[in-house]
């Protein structure tokens, strides 16, 4: 009998669930690789703790940018990293249901499908993340009524009004989580010559960052290496220039939420009017940014619980209906 297994491969993280024993991975999407022989050397969390910590051939490697495969072959490979590590053989010949970006290309689509197969998926079923996560949050996504979510992720923002189990407006683009902390890296590269850790700048989003431009808590110090000399330096970084990379992120957000419900048709509008637009993502635990949303488009902006894993969930909700999936759902390999 296949196995039946859900995997929401993110920019940031990837997460995958079964049929039978629910959510068993929650890991960053983190590959380390043998630049000389080829070979994977560790994934996910175990990926993680290599970082800083490798010899010259060894290099850590993201295989998803901005939502989107960026290697084929290093994708197909974790993967097969997950199947393993979930006890998923080859054998098992497991049938997979993935999600997608809106934003996502028919050419992308099909190297994401691609890389399951290789890994050893027998079938695989795409769906689009907004209705991945309108299912997980238990919307009426089938019923003639207007459901709005907007889903922040790592490297894409992307929101959607869905009715009679498909997409009736959307709006996405290729920003997101992960641009906030490359924009802090930037901004302290430049104007302080300094670099610190990937995972000081994911505290420092967490802890002073406001989609509202608002001052939370005090400066805080870190250690940091000066460029020009490669010394070590407690430095202090001042929320005003955590919430000088927030803006661009966070604009975007408000921007796309208010292009969708822009286009939506009446009806529908009353829909969201009356039950509000869900949130979710990792990005969506951004300090104001659901007030930020409620502001600009005046209907109330819910944040879900465990924002992260609603979209793994309801691809796993889906799994019991592999089988009329299609029926469900509308064909989205455009």
């Amino acid at each position: 009998m296949a196995t039946d297994v859900a995997i929401d491969l993110g920019t940031s993280r990837t997460r995958l669930a079964t049929d039978q024993r629910g959510v068993l991975i929650d890991e960053p999407t983190l590959v380390a690789l043998d630049t000389s022989s080829g070979d994977v050397v560790e994934i996910g969390d175990r990926a993680l703790a290599l970082v800083g910590r490798l010899p010259r051939h060894v290099v850590v490697f993201r295989p998803l940018a901005e939502g989107t495969t960026v290697d084929f072959d290093v994708t197909a490979r974790l993967i097969s990293g997950l199947f393993e590590r979930a006890g998923i053989s080859k054998l098992s010949r497991a049938r997979v249901i993935m999600s997608v970006p809106t934003v996502a290309t028919s050419i992308e689509r099909r190297a994401l499908r691609q890389a399951a197969v290789r890994a050893g998926a027998k079938e695989v079923t795409l769906m689009e993340a907004p209705v991945a996560a309108a299912i997980g949050l238990g919307l009426p996504v089938q019923d003639p009524v207007g459901s709005a979510v907007a889903v922040l992720g790592a490297g894409v923002t992307e929101a959607a009004l869905i009715s009679l189990g498909g997409i009736v407006t959307s709006a996405a683009r290729r920003v997101g989580g992960n641009n906030i902390e490359e924009n802090l890296a930037s901004l302290l590269r430049i104007r302080h010559n300094v670099v610190v850790s990937p995972a000081v700048l994911e505290e420092l989003k967490v802890e002073l960052g406001s989609a509202r431009g608002r001052i939370r808590g005090h400066s805080v110090v870190v250690r940091a290496r000066r460029i020009s000399d490669g010394r070590p330096v407690e430095f202090e970084v001042a929320p005003e220039l955590v919430n000088a990379a927030v803006t661009e992120v966070a604009s975007a957000a408000e921007r796309l939420v208010q292009e969708c419900l822009g286009d939506a048709p009446p009806d529908l509008s009353q829909d969201v009017s009356t039950q509000g637009v869900a949130l979710v993502g990792g990005h969506s635990q951004l300090a104001d940014v659901a007030e930020l949303l409620e502001t600009s488009t005046g209907v109330s902006v819910n944040v879900a619980h465990d924002p992260g894993t609603v979209i793994v969930r309801g691809l796993a909700m889906c799994l019991e209906q592999m089988s009329n999936l299609h029926s469900l759902f509308r064909e989205i390999d455009r």
